[in-house]
């Protein structure tokens, strides 16, 4: 079986002088990319950490990540990549919770976090060397790896070791570390280059944080099979097009608002290039038919949706390109799913009592998969309760079609009981979106008086649109039309934007808590 560090020992053998990555001017070759990773295994071994410490790794988008990830691999030790949008003080949540006793930091973060990383065994800092000036705490990262041996780590490894800790949101209180396998992980990349239909050829665009779940399975699934991944530091529309046709990418990842401001620029712009793309893969929402349409138009290139979440190691399904071809064409049963299981994966759906409800029914997503976590750092009850040997219990609400087609209905935390109705806000927020006038919708929950709680729908208009009290009324009018009266939104709301997390999620949260505050100053 496989472990994360063979990934780069494996490619650097095949096509040892191939592009293995590209960021800006700088590219590794897969020859470099193995030799620089076992440079830093042993470097970090050196300095007396052993197998099983844990390494945070605080940094933006680099050239480094991967190696990182492939040399940590190496020597047994585990990643523990951190959010760097997240407040100090939740920083040092994460570096007390994990016991983290080493960092890598990139230099654009050290004004922020060096701070909290004070009593670290070790400190290596990217890009640090004219940052550092008298710093003793930080050893810079380029002359760590210049200074030791670049012979193969001898660390015996299993599969069953942890290779990542990956920190969820903490949208219900501080951040729980959820515990990833060499194993697990090797699962995922082999159930994504299944589905994806990658091939060694591919150039991958990554664009989206290399700290979130999806950037830990792309290390290793968008690698796997000795791809080229060219690494952008954050997503622009304007330099994703212009790399895709420089450097001929086939297969890079959007969520829906990034897939909508480039398409934007395609219209309004002079023809471009974009004949080597050949499949772009979304999550966090699902994308409107119209705006489907509109890519496959543009792009010229298959869509695929997948549903995942960080504990089952990323993805779960996958919502084809022949599936999406199908509801351009008119097969509308399946334009609210996310998709089929992967092979990897069993996908069920129980009620209260975990027994398995029948096709249409919501109740919770149940996810039986090799590529699952094994449980959340230092927290057996929670563990036991979520990672059950019958499957993971996602929180994530949703129904199988007759068809085994997953459609998610939300969290349960996000369910609105009102008037003593489940109500699913992912119901009307695709009602809404199919207006040809809205952006993007989210419904949350409000405190009523009458029915407890109620819906509200929070609408970001496009931009031509300047009369909302005739988008209000017509909105009005569509929900009538398709849902249920307990299911109507109480009102409407508009915003510019969203509070998004750091995969591009709208923290529907945050939105609700705004709509309190401004209920409670009127």
């Amino acid at each position: 079986m496989l472990r994360v560090g063979d990934i780069s020992t494996n490619n650097a053998r095949r096509y040892p002088h191939k592009r293995a990555l590209v960021d800006a001017g700088r590219v590794h070759t897969w020859s470099q990319v193995d030799e620089r990773a076992r440079r830093l295994a042993n470097f970090v071994r050196s300095r007396g950490l052993m197998p099983g410490d844990r390494v945070m790794v605080i940094a933006r988008n680099c050239i480094e990540w991967p190696e990182i990830a492939f040399g940590l691999a190496k020597a047994g030790l585990i990643t523990v990549p951190v959010n760097i949008r997240l407040a100090p003080d939740e920083v040092a949540h994460i570096r007390d919770d994990s016991g983290a006793r080493a960092a890598i930091i990139h230099a654009d973060h050290m004004a922020k976090f060096l701070g909290e990383l004070t009593d670290m065994s070790l400190v290596l800092g990217i890009g640090a060397r004219r940052e550092l000036g008298d710093n003793a705490l930080v050893t810079d990262y380029e002359t760590a790896l210049a200074g030791v041996w670049s012979s193969a780590p001898d660390v015996g490894v299993s599969p069953d070791d942890l290779a990542f800790i990956l920190y969820t949101s903490g949208t219900t209180g501080r951040a729980k570390g959820v515990m990833h396998t060499h194993r697990g992980l090797m699962y995922q990349a082999a159930d994504t280059n299944l589905v994806t239909e990658a091939n060694r050829s591919d150039v991958m665009l990554a664009t989206t944080p290399f700290f979130t779940a999806g950037g830990m399975v792309r290390t290793v699934s968008w690698l796997y099979l000795g791809q080229t991944m060219v690494i952008h530091q954050k997503f622009d529309p304007e330099a994703v097009i212009d790399e895709i046709e420089r450097s001929g990418i086939t297969f890079t990842t959007f969520i829906p608002t990034m897939l909508q401001r480039t398409l934007a620029i395609l219209e309004d712009g002079p023809p471009r290039d974009m004949s080597s793309l050949r499949r772009i893969s979304y999550g966090s929402a699902p994308v409107p038919p119209g705006l489907a349409r509109r890519a496959m138009d543009l792009l010229g290139c298959d869509l695929q949706q997948r549903y995942g979440l960080t504990e089952c190691g990323g993805q779960a399904t996958i919502l084809t390109p022949q599936d999406h071809r199908d509801i351009l064409a008119g097969r509308t049963s399946i334009a609210t799913s996310c998709g089929q299981e992967t092979p990897m994966c069993h996908i069920r759906v129980i009620d209260e009592h975990g027994e398995n409800v029948p096709a249409g029914t919501v109740g919770e997503i149940v996810i039986s998969s090799p590529a699952n976590a094994v449980g959340y750092w230092n927290r057996p009850e929670q563990t036991a309760e979520t990672f059950r040997p019958d499957g993971l219990r996602t929180g994530d609400l949703g129904y199988l079609d007759e068809d085994n087609y997953l459609h998610i209905t939300g969290r349960k935390t996000d369910m609105i009981i009102s008037g003593g109705f489940n109500v699913y806000p992912a119901e009307i927020e695709r009602v809404i979106a199919h207006h040809r006038d809205v952006d993007l919708v989210a419904v949350v929950s409000v405190p009523d008086p009458e029915w407890g709680e109620t819906p509200v729908a929070v609408v970001i208009p496009k931009s031509h649109v300047t009369d909302r009290e005739t988008l209000t009324a017509e909105l009005t009018a569509l929900c009538r039309s398709e849902l249920a009266g307990y299911k109507q939104p109480r009102r409407f709301e508009y915003r510019e934007e969203f509070p998004l997390g750091p995969a591009g999620k709208i923290l529907k949260r945050e939105i609700a808590e705004d709509l309190r505050r401004l209920a409670s100053q009127a």
